[in-house]
């Protein structure tokens, strides 16, 4: 199971083991001194093999010969200045050798009229937003420490650890995000041109992940006809990306991002706080966004359940200004259902209605409680669940091997 998240929803970003990130070297470079590398072995070898055929038939003649034998180094002084010239690179071995380095999952991929996205020893993904979208604020995720994988977002004094995508940190990030990592798997699909170093393409899955990365894969997936074109640098060090497709429902679309310091990318501010990072602590606290929701919402605070942890996912949404849903899952607290049903019938709700453990036993496997609360001129609803790792897939089972504690706090109709 792959890209369980997309990186962002339509035009807006939200997407492998050390934390401790430290920059490679020029792996361009060592491609390119590779082949040079080769050719000049290949002379030395060839001049090594007359040189040993020449040193043992001089040996075998008389003294009187000795003349002859002495055009041996100059043959040996020829060969080894033959060996010296470097032959550059082929167009398609350039080709292979840019796909090569997508695969160190280490680049950067920029769009100037939308984001600056790094990509950092498959640990990292920073984004940088610019123009319309830099109002949302820089972030990214990480995996931190050996907690797992997290979003946080840039500071004035660091980054701020938030949201968890999982608690297993042996899971790569690529399996949850499009990254430039991608565009290595579609190296065949693309087809030559006349110019040594463009590339097309008319197929739906390379349009589709040129869109992802520039944060439109969906108008992408709706489209009817697809090109694409790949323009790699002269040196084979950086290259970029386009597509055009055609909706015939509505209209024509355009899309394109570079692709550069494959090997060499990063960013000293990550870096710099990973390497120093305090480890996360159970607070059995609900984040301070969603604290601060709920008084909003039900007029009173309303604590966390127990063994409420730092490996959580939540978010808060609005509707006219006002608090319309809570969300809020723990990966760590465990099954806490009952505890909380009690806790929550303390402090006044009731259960709902619209509960049916029967039938949720029967199609989920699970039951979703839901209760509510009078409040002014509405009744809002928390609803309550946990999902025990049983009734996850395979792959989910590695993100959460606790399973999952689901809460929702609802106004209706929402």
């Amino acid at each position: 199971m792959k890209k369980l998240l997309p990186l962002i929803p339509l035009l807006v970003l939200t997407a492998c083991s050390n934390p401790i990130l430290s920059s490679s070297g020029n792996s361009d470079s060592s491609s390119s001194s590779e082949v040079t590398s080769s050719v000049a072995s290949t002379s030395t070898s060839e001049t090594t093999s007359s040189e040993i055929s020449s040193s043992s038939s001089s040996s075998s003649l008389s003294s009187s010969t000795s003349s002859s034998s002495s055009s041996v180094p100059s043959s040996s002084s020829s060969s080894s200045s033959s060996s010296s010239i470097e032959v550059p690179p082929t167009p398609s071995e350039l080709f292979d050798s840019f796909h090569e380095l997508l695969g160190l999952k280490n680049s950067t991929l920029i769009d100037e009229n939308y984001i600056e996205q790094k990509f950092i020893e498959g640990n990292v993904l920073t984004n940088h937003y610019f123009g319309k979208f830099a109002e949302q604020g820089d972030d990214g995720y990480c995996k931190y420490l050996d907690q797992g994988l997290y979003h946080f977002n840039f500071i004035e004094d660091g980054i701020e650890i938030d949201r968890c995508k999982t608690v297993n940190n042996d899971i790569d990030m690529c399996e949850f995000f499009y990254t430039t990592y991608d565009l290595k798997d579609f190296k065949t699909k693309w087809k030559k041109t006349t110019d040594d170093f463009v590339y097309t393409s008319t197929e739906k899955e390379i349009s589709v992940l040129i869109a992802e990365l520039d944060g439109q894969g969906v108008l992408a997936e709706g489209s009817d006809s697809f090109t694409s074109k790949l323009t790699l640098a002269s040196d084979g060090k950086s290259a970029k990306y386009e597509t055009t497709t055609i909706s015939n429902d509505f209209g024509t679309f355009q899309m394109s991002f570079n692709v550069k310091d494959l090997g060499t990318t990063t960013h000293d501010s990550v870096t710099s706080y990973l390497a120093t990072a305090p480890r996360l602590e159970i607070t059995n606290e609900f984040p301070s966004e969603v604290k601060t929701a709920i008084n909003s919402m039900f007029a009173m605070d309303i604590n966390a359940p127990t063994g409420t942890s730092y490996a959580h996912d939540s978010y808060v949404s609005y509707n006219n200004d006002s608090v319309s849903q809570i969300f809020y899952e723990d990966f760590l607290a465990g099954d806490q259902v009952s505890n909380y049903r009690s806790y929550l019938e303390s402090i006044g709700f009731i259960l709902s209605d619209i509960t049916d453990e029967k039938d949720d036993l029967k199609k989920l496997g699970y039951v979703r409680y839901y209760y509510e609360k009078v409040v002014g001129s509405e009744t809002l609803f928390v609803e309550l669940y946990f999902v025990p790792k049983i009734q996850l897939d395979t792959f989910e089972q590695t993100l959460y091997p606790n399973g999952i504690l689901h809460l929702r706090f609802i106004r209706p109709n929402e």
